[in-house]
C-alpha cells in the first residue's frame, strides 16, 4: 500500500537566504536591546558609592523606596536609585532601627544601614533632593543590572528567535548545533546569544561557503559551560 510522504516542518521549507537574513535581522534588535538596557538600565553600586556621588556633588536627586518611617523600628530592605557620571545606579541595602532585632539570617551578604537615610545623606549634601518612592517597579535584575520589565520580556523573544536560527537555519560555525544549543541553554545565555548571532555565519557580502576544520562539539561544550565555567565561576567569587 502506497503512503503518502510526510511533509516537511514549515521552518525547514524556508530558503537558507530566508534564514541569512533574519540572522542579519536579530543582530540588528540585539543591539538595539543592548543600547536600550544601557541607557534605560541600571548599573549596580554600593551605599558607599552614592555617599561619594552625593558628597563629591556629582549626585543630586536620590529616590528611596521602602526606608521605615520615622520612629519605626524593625528592619526592612530598602532600594536606592540614582544617576552618577550619566548613568544610572541602584543600590540596595538593610536598614536596621536596632541590630539586636536582626539575625545573620535576616541580612545576609546586603549592606546595613542603621542611621537615617535621609539625614545621612543631606549630612554630605544639604541641597540634594531625597524622593521618598512608596512604590517603584522594581524590574527585572539581568546579568547584574537592573533593567525595565519590558526588556526582560523583549529578550526572551530574542532568546527563543535565535534557538529557532539555530535549528533551522544553515550549519553555524565554529561549533556545532549541539555545542550552541549548550551555550543558549546554560547561564551564560546572555554572553552566547549575541555571539552566536554574530560568528555563527557569515557577514553580509560574504557568501556562505561553510567553514573547513574541526568545531567545537557538544560534548565538550557541554563540559565547558556546566562543569568548568561555573567551577571557575564560583572560584573567582569566592576570592
Amino acid at each position: 500500500m502506497a503512503t503518502s510522504p510526510v511533509p516537511a516542518p514549515v521552518l525547514a521549507r524556508v530558503h537558507p537566504d530566508a534564514w541569512r537574513r533574519f540572522r542579519y535581522g536579530l543582530v540588528v534588535a540585539c543591539f538595539v536591546l543592548l543600547g536600550c538596557g544601557l541607557v534605560l538600565g541600571s548599573a549596580p553600586a554600593t551605599f558607599a558609592d552614592l555617599r561619594a556621588g552625593v558628597s563629591a556633588g556629582r549626585v543630586d536627586e536620590v529616590h528611596v523606596s521602602g526606608a521605615l518611617p520615622p520612629g519605626a523600628t524593625g528592619l526592612v530592605t530598602v532600594s536606592l536609585a540614582w544617576r552618577d557620571g550619566g548613568r544610572n545606579r541602584f543600590a540596595e541595602v538593610v536598614q536596621v532601627s536596632d541590630p539586636a532585632v536582626s539575625s545573620p539570617g535576616d541580612i545576609g551578604a546586603r549592606e546595613i544601614v542603621t542611621e537615617n537615610l535621609e539625614e545621612s545623606l543631606r549630612a554630605l549634601q544639604p541641597g540634594v533632593r531625597i524622593v521618598a518612592d512608596t512604590w517603584r517597579d522594581p524590574g527585572h535584575e539581568l546579568a547584574g543590572w537592573r533593567v525595565p520589565g519590558w526588556f526582560a520580556a523583549a529578550a526572551l523573544v530574542l532568546w527563543f528567535a535565535t534557538v529557532a536560527l539555530l535549528f533551522n537555519g544553515a550549519q553555524p560555525w565554529w561549533a556545532t548545533r549541539w555545542a550552541w544549543f549548550w551555550a543558549l541553554f546554560s547561564p551564560a545565555a546572555v554572553v552566547a546569544v549575541p555571539l552566536f548571532l554574530l560568528v555563527s555565519g557569515p557577514p553580509p557580502g560574504v557568501p556562505d561557503t561553510g567553514r573547513s576544520g574541526r568545531r567545537l562539539t557538544g560534548g565538550w561544550a557541554f563540559i565547558l559551560f556546566y562543569l568548568v565555567a561555573p567551577a571557575a565561576y564560583g572560584a573567582l567569587t569566592r576570592s
